[in-house]
């Protein structure tokens, strides 16, 4: 089963120039976009039906967006079905408009651009050290392709590829219609970033967010998971309207004490929710049955 959830927290390697399909519509695919502070990625962005230029439109921005749109192109042959499920909000007039910004992930520097820096800082330098030089994501393969540079992959979203996407498409400027997203890895990404940069993302969804930072059973007095809570601690949040959830089967089943630990946190919180979907694993398909109900918790 841990092997299983290895495969999933791995994802896919990053492939420049695999254009997604949308079931509905449209996608521009940028296959390589460049930046000063990470290396260069495919981006998609989707229009619903019937964009129009003289509308304003909330957007989502989504981690691993080779997963998203298009089953045909992903290693698993799964996805989320972003599109379909946000045009069917859209016209049910359960939201308002939106576009979606789906960001792939960078294959195998996923984990050191996903995993929150501030907190690792906080770390004593010999847990990080064995973290980077002996974390593994399997017996060949090292966890950590080098240092953390999560800061720099927000500075990328933050400096970079939000006004690309504010320059070109007639979007909302305000953070109360941003949302940033993500499943996993790309889960506390989400997380950190809306802890970071609360005047720029005012919602955050984070699905099967993987607060181990590594494998469970790597970090059995939970060091890196406490740097998590006391990151939370001391940024308060009370205009960030959060989204959580889990499931209870596969790498998901040792996320509950995690998650009630955070949940805690954000109690007091009235745009807070925390949900726990009974057998559900850690899979694009379960994120694909989630991710409606997240969307309409925070724009609803």
């Amino acid at each position: 089963m841990l092997l299983c959830g290895l495969g999933l927290l791995t994802l896919t390697s990053f492939v420049a120039g695999q254009k997604p399909n949308a079931s509905v519509g449209s996608i521009d695919f940028i296959p390589a976009l460049s930046s000063r502070f990470v290396d260069a990625r495919s981006i998609a962005i989707w229009l619903p039906r019937g964009y129009s230029p003289h509308k304003k439109y909330k957007v989502i921005y989504l981690q691993d967006g080779q997963n998203l749109f298009d089953s045909s192109t992903t290693w698993n042959h799964q996805e989320w079905g972003v599109d379909e499920h946000l045009q069917e909000l859209i016209d049910n007039k359960q939201i308002e408009p939106c576009i979606a910004v789906g960001i792939w992930n960078n294959g195998s520097k996923r984990h050191i651009e996903y995993f929150p820096q501030k907190p690792f800082e906080s770390l004593d330098h010999q847990f990080q050290d064995s973290l980077i030089h002996q974390a593994k994501r399997n017996a060949e393969t090292p966890m950590f392709a080098g240092e953390i540079i999560s800061d720099n992959y927000l500075l990328f979203l933050t400096k970079e590829l939000i006004p690309y996407v504010e320059q070109r498409y007639s979007v909302s400027h305000k953070a109360k219609d941003r949302m940033i997203a993500g499943a996993s890895m790309g889960g506390l990404i989400s997380w950190y970033a809306a802890l970071k940069y609360p005047r720029i993302f005012g919602n955050a969804a984070c699905f099967s967010t993987h607060w181990p930072g590594i494998w469970p059973a790597d970090d059995p007095k939970k060091k890196i998971f406490q740097a998590f809570l006391n990151h939370a601690q001391s940024h308060p949040s009370k205009k960030t309207r959060w989204y959580f959830d889990h499931g209870t089967a596969g790498l998901d089943q040792y996320y509950d004490a995690y998650q009630k630990a955070m949940d805690a946190v954000y109690m007091k919180n009235r745009h807070f929710k925390s949900l726990v979907f009974e057998g559900f694993d850690h899979s694009e398909m379960a994120w694909s049955h989630h991710f409606e109900q997240a969307i309409i918790h925070l724009w609803k």
